[in-house]
């Protein structure tokens, strides 16, 4: 009996001690089998990256919205000739243009033009862009852009005071995209007959550091409405650069500022000098290569000397009265000439 149980007890450590054995390649096996899982789970995130670029469009749209400023800062960086294509409306409907950057540092601008349908006409003094449809010789449809190195606000008046003398002239102020604000005066109206002209001009001056810049329009009037829509938008595109052009000012322009400088302070001083019962005059009294005197005589006798700084326009004066004073005394008048140059 003693037997038959330790036969029995025996029996039962060997199967205990099989089944531990058994279990130790259970466990083994557990740790091969997580690992395809791992690699079978590592392609998920393309599957989602997949499934987000189907399901989200909006998303990816986004993400690539600020490429657009790179190609803005491109744009503004094109050279002289540079060549590309533009979308316009005329007539309220799109049409692809083809476009040529100019660059021109010895006028002080840069602009596109369409050089599809006009042809770039260069000159020392000014850059034309006409119409190939025309005589270039002889043209009625076409841009010219200039430099002036008079006060813009001055050129403006002066150029409408021109105009004025053959047409009804619109003058307003307005936002180009590249320039930024300017003086847009429109001739288009025969003076008093509420016609249109044969001949129409569209004349920007746009502010500059050294003056201004002049965009002028002309059109002949069969084909200005046409026209004038395609030289806007080029005009629209105009940038002011630096001319790297030092000015200087001259004898005659010191003249002209300090005569136009007198009858702005004195505003019946005009009407004296045209009755012509007093004796008003402005001469160049005395100049060298820094400063340029202009004397004033005027109608009360008083000697008054605007002493012009070449280089930079600053004008102070001094008063003698013949009989009162032994010498000439300041005055609090100051001012820059290049205020007072159209």
């Amino acid at each position: 009996m003693k037997k038959t149980l330790l036969s029995w007890a025996l029996l039962a450590a060997l199967m205990l001690s099989l089944a531990g054995c058994g279990l130790a390649p259970a466990a083994e096996t557990k740790a091969p089998a997580e690992e395809p899982q791992a690699e079978t789970a590592a392609p998920a995130p393309a599957e989602d990256a997949g499934q987000a670029e189907a399901s989200e469009p909006a998303e990816t749209a986004e993400a690539s919205e600020p490429i657009e400023p790179t190609v803005t800062a491109a744009e503004t960086a094109r050279q002289d000739g540079e060549r590309f294509e533009s979308v316009i409306i005329l007539e309220g409907m799109e049409e692809t243009v083809h476009y040529e950057h100019v660059r021109n540092t010895a006028l002080g601008f840069e602009m596109d033009f369409d050089y599809e349908n006009f042809i770039r006409k260069s000159d020392a003094d000014c850059e034309r862009f006409i119409s190939d449809l025309d005589d270039l010789t002889d043209p009625e449809n076409y841009l010219e852009v200039r430099a002036d190195t008079g006060n813009y606000n001055l050129v403006a008046d002066a150029i409408n005071a021109e105009l004025s003398a053959e047409y009804d002239t619109t003058v307003e102020t307005l936002e180009l995209d590249g320039a930024g604000s300017c003086i847009r005066i429109e001739a288009a109206v025969l003076k008093g007959t509420n016609q249109m002209a044969d001949e129409l001009q569209e004349v920007y001056v746009i502010p500059a550091p050294d003056g201004c810049r002049i965009a002028t329009a002309y059109t002949f009037v069969v084909d200005s409405e046409g026209f004038l829509h395609r030289l806007s938008y080029m005009i629209n595109t105009l940038t002011v650069l630096e001319r790297g052009v030092e000015r200087e000012v001259s004898e005659d322009m010191a003249l002209t500022a300090v005569k136009a400088y007198c009858f702005e302070v004195n505003p019946d001083l005009e009407g004296i000098v045209n009755a012509g019962e007093h004796t008003v005059s402005w001469a160049v009294s005395d100049d060298d290569a820094r400063q340029i005197v202009v004397l004033y005589t005027s109608y009360t006798g008083a000697e008054v000397r605007y002493y012009v700084d070449r280089a930079t326009g600053d004008t102070y004066s001094t008063e003698l009265v013949p009989g009162v004073t032994a010498e000439e005394q300041r005055t609090d008048e100051s001012f820059n000439v290049w205020d007072y140059i159209g």
